[in-house]
């Protein structure tokens, strides 16, 4: 009895009969092995409440920041539509145009958080339709630039007039705008856009000279609803879609998208897509 209390599993008496011994410690052993597997259990249960933890926060904190951004533009289009409609005649010819312009830059805006919501739930539940093709990449470039918003024009470009990829040439498009948009959004002017050819890939880097990304923050760069804690990002709207959905549309054209600082300072984004002369072209 003072041995139990002190903690033994069991006990024999003398004289110790050998199939009684071997029984006792079978069963011991089956014990032991339960009692770990229910230990493992335990501790991949708590890790995985963790990670539901920080799911559950970083779904709270998108669907906030989603509310905001589709509030946002609503409320513009609707007071300007109003205003429009109530009291057509008392604006001038340019008021309303401005109205207008407004209207068509805000609905633009909401066009393009849906079709982010859209594409990251089909990257998630594997409905991603890709259509692969044989792209000029310096058109594809050239073209990106063109219909992008902001100060693209002043965008250098290195890209050979002869290398070409294979990849779905919409998907193309949104990640070299993505990229490019977030070099003006975070980063400094010059931006610039480089292609080489490594090997059977190609890799496309867009550069900018801003403050770059925290080290601490690179490792979740490309994970969903992420935004990095630093004023330059506090200060953009966004719901930390955009990377992830990169790295989506890049993987399902059998290439990866990836980060690199610029040197001396700066941030480096990356595109690797199979070449058009590579295996499986």
């Amino acid at each position: 009895l003072a041995a139990l209390d002190a903690g033994a599993e069991d006990f024999l008496t003398k004289p110790v009969d050998r199939v009684e011994l071997w029984l006792r410690v079978r069963n011991l052993l089956r014990l032991k092995e339960l009692s770990d597997l229910l230990e493992n259990r335990k501790s991949t249960l708590e890790a995985r409440t963790v990670e539901l933890q920080a799911a559950n926060e970083a779904i709270r904190g998108f669907t906030a920041a989603a509310a905001h951004d589709l509030r946002s533009p609503l409320v513009s289009i609707a007071g300007f539509s109003a205003l429009l409609t109530q009291s057509w005649e008392t604006f001038s010819e340019e008021d309303r145009r401005k109205f207008v312009a407004s209207i068509d830059r805000q609905s633009k805006n909401m066009s393009r958080l849906v079709d982010d919501l859209f594409t990251s739930a089909s990257i998630e539940g594997g409905g991603l339709k890709t259509s692969p093709e044989l792209v000029v990449l310096g058109e594809a470039i050239d073209r990106c630039l063109e219909v992008g918003g902001g100060d693209t024009a002043s965008v250098a470009v290195s890209c050979s007039a002869d290398l070409i990829v294979r990849v779905d040439l919409h998907h193309l498009g949104r990640i070299l705008d993505n990229y490019v948009q977030n070099a003006f959004k975070y980063g400094e002017p010059p931006v610039r856009v480089e292609a080489t050819r490594v090997g059977d890939m190609v890799e496309v880097r867009v550069l900018d000279h801003g403050p770059g990304v925290p080290p601490e923050f690179v490792s979740r760069l490309f994970g969903k609803f992420a935004r990095a804690d630093t004023p330059a990002t506090k200060a953009k709207k966004g719901i930390g879609l955009g990377l992830s959905i990169v790295r989506g549309l890049a993987e399902a054209n059998a290439g990866q998208a990836r980060y690199e600082p610029n040197v001396p300072n700066g941030s480096c984004f990356v595109l690797e897509l199979p070449a058009g002369d590579g295996p499986g072209a």
